[in-house]
């Protein structure tokens, strides 16, 4: 497990330590008890990552299932098998919902064919205000 780190925030005031930073993305638990990962530019993150990913959101939220705010920069890929992955069972079981904040054509038309295509198995959505993202995910009930 990566050592937290806390000095790759820049303007979050409303986070709850500790931030796992790995290359190309971070994690960490705000107040509201969202989990936020931010990814890098050019960050093209594999299944090794995307478990990482995983694993993570459980140490962070371990007393219920997490709602994800996932920020993506506008040339952030993931393969096919990533993809899967991520919509898939496994998650699921830890991932209560996903807000995904985009910006950019194109990560629009990849975000529109994975909730289409990959059909994740909990609420899902695209945005691309920050704020609209984070009242979706606190307006969604969790199961315990």
């Amino acid at each position: 497990m990566t050592e937290p780190k806390s000095n790759i925030l820049h303007e979050e005031a409303d986070v709850d330590f500790p931030v796992y930073t790995f290359p190309g993305f971070f994690i960490f638990r705000r107040k509201d008890g969202i989990i936020q990962i931010q990814f890098e530019k050019g960050f093209e993150g594999g299944l090794e990552d995307a478990k990482k990913m995983l694993e993570h959101f459980a140490l962070l939220s371990p007393e219920r299932k997490a709602k994800i705010l996932a920020i993506y920069a506008e040339d952030n890929l993931f393969s096919k098998e990533v993809r899967d992955f991520v919509a898939g069972p496994e998650v699921s079981k830890i991932v209560a919902a996903d807000a995904f904040l985009i910006n950019g054509t194109a990560l629009k038309i990849i975000g529109n064919f994975y909730l289409q295509v990959n059909k994740p198995q909990r609420p899902s959505k695209l945005f691309t205000k920050k704020e609209e993202a984070v009242e979706w995910l606190l307006s969604l009930k969790v199961e315990v």
